[in-house]
């Protein structure tokens, strides 16, 4: 049996990036897939000091299968990769890659595999209909897509952001409208019609009496953020138009397939920043994103560069 030599990205206890180093076969359903682009994600600051294998949102190319796997997906585009997408090489499972559709190159491909799903999922389990205004609060990672996604599924895409200067930014993905979220609690948010499905992008959960009077009868709320405070939500203005709050994690595969399927056929593509497949450019892209200087996702190239910090494999 051969075996790969794989090496990583990850984060130490306190926040630094270096190379991990692994080895194993290619077993009998998985595939060896040489990564070209990855995504950098909110999560991975989240994970930057936990010691685990950073990147979920890899793109390469498979160079091996295993034997039970067929043949002719070697040199083929797959994107995903799940935890390690920082690297040389990934083994992955058979249902956990994804085939990229010729139309998207492979540094736009990354981001889809999260952030574009994700927004995907949301607004299929919302049960988004072609006349709903979607209301998107939060122009950034995941927002920006969610815009693009929207007006694709025939919706009115509403953006709510703390930062008027996005406000070009916002138009130009195909934005309806642009609201500024006011600072005072006072102040209100002036819709020129109600919102049908509201799906949180941001990085903080927002002020939900601001937004109640904004929302249309039965409005859908999806939380797409990562963090721990409660959930507060004034209960009248909530329960008495019959609102309703949903979750919404990781895409089935069918919405993972029809996600990259949709931005392949409407020219839906984030808005990217490339960084080398470094030890060095992950620590810039990690520092950028934290900082909030990323407009709107960081990706991690291989190509054109030696990746001096990443060991090419040998066969045993």
């Amino acid at each position: 049996m051969a075996f790969q030599n794989l090496s990583y990205l990850a984060g130490d206890a306190d926040g630094r990036v270096h190379v991990k180093l692994s080895r194993r076969a290619v077993g009998g359903l998985e595939v060896l897939v040489r990564v070209t682009h990855s995504g950098v994600c909110g999560t991975d600051v989240h994970d930057r000091a936990s010691g685990c294998g950073l990147g979920h949102e890899g793109v390469g190319i498979v160079e091996k299968v295993g034997d039970c796997y067929c043949p002719e997906s070697v040199g083929q585009k797959y994107g995903e990769l799940e935890q390690g997408a920082f690297g040389n090489y990934v083994i992955k499972h058979q249902d956990f890659v994804y085939l990229v559709p010729d139309e998207i190159e492979s540094r736009h491909a990354g981001p889809l595999q999260c952030a574009g799903i994700t927004v995907y999922e949301a607004l299929d389990i919302a049960g988004a209909k072609p006349s709903d205004r979607v209301g998107i609060v939060g122009l950034g990672g995941l927002g920006h897509l969610a815009v693009q996604y929207a007006r694709a599924w025939g919706c009115e895409p509403i953006v709510f952001s703390r930062n008027p200067s996005k406000e070009d930014d916002a138009y130009k993905l195909g934005a309806k409208e642009f609201h500024v979220i006011p600072s005072s609690p006072e102040s209100k948010l002036n819709v020129s019609e109600g919102v049908h499905i509201l799906l949180l992008c941001g990085g903080a959960l927002p002020d939900f009496g601001l937004f109640m009077p904004a929302l249309a009868r039965r409005a859908t709320i999806v939380p797409l953020i990562i963090q721990g405070e409660p959930l507060v939500v004034p209960y009248m203005p909530f329960i008495l138009p019959g609102h309703r709050i949903i979750g919404s994690t990781e895409a089935s595969r069918r919405n993972h397939i029809d996600a990259l399927r949709s931005a392949a056929r409407h020219g839906i593509r984030p808005w990217i920043e490339e960084f080398p497949m470094t030890a060095e450019g992950l620590t810039q892209a990690l520092d950028d994103l934290e900082m909030g200087r990323i407009r709107y996702r960081a990706v991690l190239s291989a190509e054109n560069q030696n990746r001096s910090s990443v060991i090419e494999p040998n066969w045993i």
